[in-house]
């Protein structure tokens, strides 16, 4: 198990407004047309067939409508708010959606978030790497701190929309609660306590094991607030540090021998 700090990596969309889709409206806009980038912050609609139609529209988003919101329609890369009439869901022509990040749900896995491109792959696949525990709707400042309460929770995966509104200003988005998709989320650090036992999983990192169990390596004597601390408890031979995603200050458990 790799226990790290939280993990936003931003994946941005952008709003519009007040920039025409196609003289100045997109209302005519439906889902499968096609579009092209005009200038930074507007689209033309164009024809399909054409070289330049590099993005197309996968949804129209609102109330009465499929989605609600453009970031649950998957593989959404940029957003056009029409005024009164929802939104306009736009993504990469020929994309494939079905393995979009934002596709991903309770259960579901990932690819590497340390990579250029995140997507949602087959827990089987040798490409998935992380399971998500939870999908959490944010708006947040700091969105992985909304994984703070999931237990289990290794790392965490942003989807945000990138509002053109005002410099840096987020609109809404998705946090991913992530852990490597073998771990048993019941056995993560974070579930133990004074008097659980450890047992050694990676060079770095250890697990819940019941004391009684033969592969228990350590027993969690005491909790600091500093791993210096652990020198003024009987017993301790070790020490392990954690932080979980979008806490400020790290645990420390001082660890004596488990036999």
């Amino acid at each position: 198990m790799r226990w790290v700090a939280a993990v936003s990596a931003l994946l941005l969309a952008l709003f519009t407004s007040g920039c025409g889709l196609i003289g100045g409206s997109s209302n005519a806009l439906q889902q499968g047309d096609c579009l092209k980038k005009d200038g930074d912050e507007s689209f033309a609609k164009v024809s399909c067939s054409g070289s330049d139609a590099g993005f197309v529209v996968l949804e129209r988003a609102g109330s009465g409508k499929a989605h609600d919101k453009c970031v649950d329609v998957a593989g959404t890369e940029y957003v056009y708010y029409d005024r009164g009439d929802g939104s306009v869901c736009v993504g990469i022509k020929g994309a494939d959606t079905a393995h979009a990040v934002n596709a991903a749900q309770k259960g579901d896995c990932l690819t590497d978030t340390s990579g250029s491109t995140v997507q949602k792959a087959d827990c089987r696949d040798r490409t998935a790497v992380y399971r998500v525990l939870d999908r959490i709707a944010t708006t947040g400042f700091m969105p992985e701190a909304d994984c703070k309460k999931v237990a289990g929770t290794q790392t965490t995966y942003s989807y945000i929309l990138k509002s053109k509104k005002g410099i840096n200003a987020l609109g809404t988005g998705i946090v991913f609660c992530l852990i490597a998709k073998d771990s048993d989320p019941t056995r993560t650090i974070d579930n133990a306590k004074v008097g659980d036992c450890l047992k050694k999983s990676g060079a770095n990192d250890v697990e819940l094991t019941p004391c009684s169990s033969p592969d228990a390596d350590y027993k969690i004597l005491s909790s600091q607030l500093d791993k210096s601390l652990c020198d003024r408890v009987s017993g301790s031979i070790a020490s392990y540090t954690y932080q979980r995603p979008g806490q400020i200050m790290p645990n420390v458990f001082c660890l004596g021998s488990a036999h």
